[in-house]
């Protein structure tokens, strides 16, 4: 797959980074997303450095991703136990219909 280099500003820093050729736009999405969350912490908070901010960043994004992952999975299971019970029934209509 060929790649090419985007150019992202995050706090105030240029940083140029490989990307999927036809991904650019979801990688500088991306940054600008991650660049809004940083400002926000920055304003909200007194952490003036970038490396704290990342790290805090990160954290929120990674509770905000495993509470999406436990929503899935939990709608995942609600579909699994709605099927069965579909199967079941027709099952059971199928061998009354049979009998």
């Amino acid at each position: 797959m060929s790649q090419s280099a985007v150019e992202v500003n995050i706090l105030g820093k240029s940083y140029k980074m490989a990307c999927p050729v036809g991904q650019e736009s979801a990688l500088t999405g991306a940054a600008d997303l991650l660049n809004e969350k940083l400002n926000e912490m920055k304003s909200r908070t007194k952490v003036t450095k970038s490396e704290q901010l990342a790290v805090m960043a990160a954290l929120n994004f990674c509770h905000e991703l495993k509470l999406e992952q436990a929503k899935n999975q939990e709608y995942t299971d609600t579909m699994d136990q709605r099927i069965k019970m579909l199967q079941s029934t027709i099952e059971n209509a199928l061998i009354e219909k049979g009998e």
